[in-house]
C-alpha cells in the first residue's frame, strides 16, 4: 500500500467519486479519480468530509533501485485499475506497507520459488513421478534460500545438472524413461522444469524485475493445474515479501515451514 491523500469530493453520483493524489520520489504529485468506496471501506470519505483525508492506495511492485542512498520501488496502480495502462511510478520504499489479502506479487523471489517448489512436489506426488534427478533438483533450489556469501554461491550455482536444461536438451535417461512410462508429455515437463529453475536463475546476473519470476511461477502453475494441482496459496509464504527486499532473506525456520507445506 502507498500512502496518499483524498483531496476533494468530486461527484455524488453513485457510488461517489473522490480525487486522490500521492507524491513520487522526485516530488511530482500524481492525481486520479476513484470511487470513494474503493479508497475507503469505512465512512471517512463522503461529501461533507474535512479534506484532505489520508488514504492508502493499492499498488503492485515491479522493480527496485537505489538512488543516492534512498531505496526506491517502481510500482503500478493496477490493483485499483487507476492511472494509465502500463504506467509505473517510483516511490520511496520506506513509505510502502503491506496489507492482506496476499498476492504472489507481494512475495519475494525466494518466496515465489518456494511456492513453485511446493506446487511442483505436489504435482510429482499426484502423478507418481518419483525420480531422483527431480528430487535433488528441488533440494538444490531449496538450498538457495539460505546460501550466504560468494564462496557458498559458487559452490551452489553449478552443482546440479538440470539447472542448464535448455531448449532441445533432453532429460537424463532415468527422467525420460519415467516420464514416458507415466504417459506424460516430455516437452511440457521440460518447460515446467525450466520455469521452476528460472524463477531463481533467471535473475541472478542482472537487474531483477518482479514480472520475470511471476511469469515463470505462472508457467509452473499453469502446468500443474492441468493435472489438478493449483499453485500453493501465497498466504502460506508471507515470511518474505518483495517490499522487504526483492530477493528476500528468509531464515531457516521460515524455510522449514515452507518445505513442510508439501
Amino acid at each position: 500500500m502507498l500512502p496518499g491523500r483524498a483531496t476533494r469530493w468530486i461527484s455524488d453520483d453513485f457510488p461517489g467519486f473522490v480525487e486522490i493524489e500521492f507524491d513520487d520520489v522526485d516530488g511530482v504529485t500524481h492525481r486520479f479519480e476513484e470511487k470513494a468506496a474503493v479508497v475507503d471501506s469505512g465512512s471517512a470519505l463522503r461529501a461533507g468530509s474535512s479534506f484532505p483525508v489520508d488514504v492508502d492506495i493499492a499498488c503492485r511492485p515491479h522493480a527496485r533501485e537505489l538512488r543516492g542512498g534512498t531505496v526506491v520501488d517502481v510500482v503500478d496502480l493496477a490493483p485499483w485499475g487507476i492511472g494509465d495502462a502500463g504506467a509505473t511510478y517510483s516511490v520511496a520504499r520506506e513509505l510502502l506497507s503491506w496489507r492482506s489479502p496476499a498476492l504472489y506479487s507481494d512475495l519475494s523471489v525466494r518466496a515465489r520459488q518456494a511456492v513453485a517448489l511446493v506446487t511442483f512436489a505436489r504435482w510429482r506426488e499426484a502423478v507418481g513421478l518419483r525420480v531422483a534427478e527431480l528430487v535433488t533438483l528441488e533440494d538444490h533450489l531449496w538450498q538457495w534460500m539460505t546460501v550466504d556469501g560468494p564462496e557458498a554461491f559458487r559452490g551452489w550455482y553449478e552443482s546440479h545438472q538440470l539447472t542448464g536444461l535448455g531448449p532441445g536438451r533432453p532429460f537424463p535417461d532415468p527422467v525420460r524413461d519415467q516420464v514416458a512410462a507415466l504417459g506424460l508429455d516430455e516437452r511440457e515437463v521440460q518447460d515446467a522444469v525450466r520455469a521452476l529453475v528460472d524463477i531463481t536463475y533467471g535473475g541472478l546476473f542482472g537487474g531483477i524485475e518482479s514480472r520475470w519470476s511471476l511469469a515463470e511461477l505462472q508457467t509452473v502453475g499453469d502446468f500443474t493445474a492441468r493435472h489438478g494441482v493449483p499453485l500453493a496459496p501465497a498466504a502460506s509464504f508471507l515470511d518474505s515479501l518483495w517490499i522487504d527486499g526483492d530477493w528476500g532473506r528468509p531464515d531457516g525456520d521460515a524455510v522449514a515451514r515452507w518445505r513442510a507445506e508439501r
